[in-house]
């Protein structure tokens, strides 16, 4: 199992759109693409918020094969509608990492 990160610090004057932008729209339209089994979106706390808050989605993806298509297929798209919208208000990084153990 691998874990689609993507943290993102977002300007104050846009944070209160922004999230509910992420959640009715840009989370359920990166879930449709199929490839994705769940999500998890989080704000980070105990940081520096003088200049944004900061966020981190985390999608849950079985397998490097499958997260090869999402980039391949998906990805661009994604991004550009996110980048797009909000150009200039927010700075983000992406990161694939490998689940090593998990539990409930």
């Amino acid at each position: 199992m691998l874990l689609y990160n993507i943290t993102n610090k977002v300007d104050h004057h846009i944070h209160d759109e922004w999230i509910g932008w992420m959640q009715q729209s840009y989370i359920p339209y990166v879930m449709e693409s199929g490839v994705f089994d769940d999500y998890k979106f989080s704000r980070l706390l105990g940081v520096d918020e003088s200049d944004g808050f900061t966020y981190a989605l985390q999608f849950t993806i079985s397998s490097r094969p499958a997260f090869d298509i999402y980039q391949e297929k998906f990805a661009y798209d994604h991004q550009q509608l996110h980048d797009l919208r909000y150009k200039g208000n927010f700075v983000t990084f992406r990161s694939l990492l490998d689940v090593i153990d998990h539990g409930h």
